[in-house]
């Protein structure tokens, strides 16, 4: 049992697998909070096989200015959700705050975050996240990971979230069997239907990392969208929101499947070959806010293409062993 005099305000909770470079952006970053600091505490949970991540929390001078506490887990052991409930559990403070460490607060997020809990005692509290607009410049990529959250939204993305601890209590905190992905949408909706309160705070914000891929790379990305049939098959409410009465992720999955259906087709009816029209052209529309010329986007089209099928080739094997279609 933590004295009362010891605890935090507000406990924020990073999980962290091996890099230690982004780890120093956001220790960076938290060092600037607005927020006095004995109102907070910093709990860093890892599972990294070198010593980098340890020497940096030992090391930065954040760790002279606020509690900064670290718990290793065994290398390769710990899937985000398991770190943030090893996290939070070991946090001293009424509210838990959960950011990434891809991720780059703004020097206000924590005062932000807890003058909406105050305003709103008991509620989740989502901030807002956007692209690092340091990193904007890789968004140019054809193919691009990152965050953007106008809160509060349906997925509420630890990358910018504030929990009170007596709901993590309750909730028994994140699904450990969602270890790839969904844990965080499935926290908030079992959250709400045992009656918490769910409320946005834009001016918390959190800048999020922007990573770009090949093609390749981003297909392998895309296996870990394998646990999002099982999030949409508890929580009806979230399927809802979804295209095809919630049995589809994203609309172009379901022109995808078209054009598939026509290609199989070809051989014996020519025509089908149209039924992948509607899939190519959303492809060929353009979607980003850098210019392409349509000769750039016809040369990306297989990569897209091939991303595309990536996922949903991951959401037909989680529908199967989930039992809850969902792609």
């Amino acid at each position: 049992m933590i004295p009362p005099a010891m605890r935090s305000e507000v406990s924020v909770v990073v999980p962290s697998h091996e890099r230690p470079l982004r780890l120093l952006w956001l220790l960076n970053a938290l060092e600037e909070q607005t927020i006095p600091p004995d109102r907070w505490e910093l709990i860093v949970v890892h599972d990294s096989r070198s010593e980098d991540t340890v020497s940096l929390l030992r090391e930065h001078p954040l760790a002279k200015r606020v509690s900064l506490r670290e718990r290793r887990l065994p290398p390769g052991s710990g899937p985000a959700p398991r770190q943030r409930n090893v996290g939070w559990r070991m946090a001293s403070g009424p509210c838990v705050a959960f950011t990434d460490d891809d991720c780059r607060p703004e020097p206000d997020w924590l005062e932000a975050l807890l003058a909406a809990s105050r305003a709103n005692p008991g509620a989740i509290v989502q901030g807002a996240t956007r692209a690092d607009p340091f990193e904007a410049d890789v968004l140019a990529a054809p193919h691009h990971r990152t965050i953007v959250v106008d809160p509060p939204g349906p997925f509420g993305q630890t990358c910018n979230i504030l929990y009170p601890r007596e709901v993590l209590e309750q909730m028994g905190g994140f699904d450990e069997l969602l270890a790839s992905s969904g844990e965080d949408a499935d926290l908030l909706w079992r959250a709400r239907a045992a009656g918490a309160a769910h409320v946005g705070a834009r001016d918390a914000v959190v800048n999020h990392a922007v990573e770009s891929f090949t093609a390749v790379g981003m297909a392998r990305l895309s296996w870990k969208w394998r646990d999002l049939p099982a999030v949409v098959g508890r929580h009806e409410e979230l399927r809802r929101r979804f295209p095809l009465g919630g049995r589809l992720w994203r609309a172009r999955h379901g022109w995808l499947l078209l054009a598939i259906g026509g290609m199989a087709a070809m051989g014996r009816r020519p025509g089908a070959a149209l039924l992948a029209a509607p899939y190519l052209r959303t492809l060929l529309d353009p979607v980003h806010p850098y210019p392409r010329s349509q000769l750039r986007r016809a040369l990306e089209l297989p990569g897209h293409a091939a991303v595309d099928a990536a996922e949903l080739a991951a959401l037909a094997a989680g529908s199967v062993r989930h039992k809850s279609l969902f792609l």
